[in-house]
């Protein structure tokens, strides 16, 4: 099926995002943490909830030569993402499951996890049952995630993250529990003098250690963005130029 077909794209600078079927479309957080993260020496990398597919492009755009699978849940989320990845220029290194990831099993082991995975404990729900059960963790709880992830990632694995700062605490607990530490946290800021709206978190096996801290801010002004932010998404957005 032509791609014209499914609505207006998302435009990046090297790759489309089709969305018309996805339960969460394309959003800050996905693109932050993608070009955030640590996969520039990543051999095989595991998008969980991949959604349209961005993460895992981005990913692709970054790394040359990584194999990259992705697990969504909702259908009409992996059928744009499978859209989305047939359509790029890394098709041959792109691969989407549709599944549970607690429950799916590619037989593979990863060098690198990296999600923005449902965070929502007890906020209101959406009125789209869709878009809530991708913002929920009702399926997907931290503490599962981390036992899973535990199993299908390799002893020097990495696994990169963002959610709520607000959720900081309980993720890092259940990393814990699953024997992961934080490495590297970026606490995102959308103004100055604003708190602290998102957690871009690294983890990985071994002894607890202290975690490299950096800080992004988005807007130093209404409109106007910060350097920071547009050199860590430079190769990503057209409005960059």
């Amino acid at each position: 099926m032509l791609p014209e077909l499914h609505g207006k794209p998302f435009r990046f600078k090297q790759f489309d995002v089709y969305q018309s079927r996805s339960a969460m479309r394309v959003g800050t957080d996905g693109v932050l943490l993608a070009a955030w993260a640590d996969v520039g020496s990543a051999k095989h990398i595991l998008d969980v909830g991949s959604g349209t597919g961005v993460i895992a492009l981005i990913c692709a755009q970054r790394n040359h030569s990584a194999l990259i699978e992705a697990i969504e849940m909702d259908e009409g989320s992996a059928e744009d993402a499978k859209l989305n990845f047939e359509n790029s220029l890394w098709h041959s290194r792109l691969k989407i499951y549709r599944g549970d990831f607690l429950k799916i099993s590619t037989g593979e082991k990863f060098d690198h996890i990296i999600s923005n995975p449902p965070y929502f404990t007890q906020s209101l729900r959406a009125a789209n049952p869709i878009r809530s059960a991708a913002r929920h963790d009702d399926s997907l709880p931290a503490e599962a995630f981390m036992e899973k992830s535990r199993s299908v990632l390799l002893p020097d694995g990495k696994i990169s993250l963002i959610f709520p700062t607000s959720e900081l605490k309980r993720w890092s607990f259940a990393a814990q529990a699953s024997g992961f530490f934080p490495r590297k946290v970026c606490h995102v800021f959308t103004r100055p003098y604003k708190e602290s709206s998102r957690a871009l978190v690294q983890f990985s096996r071994g002894s607890e250690p202290e975690p490299l801290m950096e800080s992004l801010l988005i807007e130093k002004s209404q409109g106007e963005f910060s350097e920071a932010y547009r050199n860590l998404t430079f190769e990503l957005y057209t409005k960059w130029g």
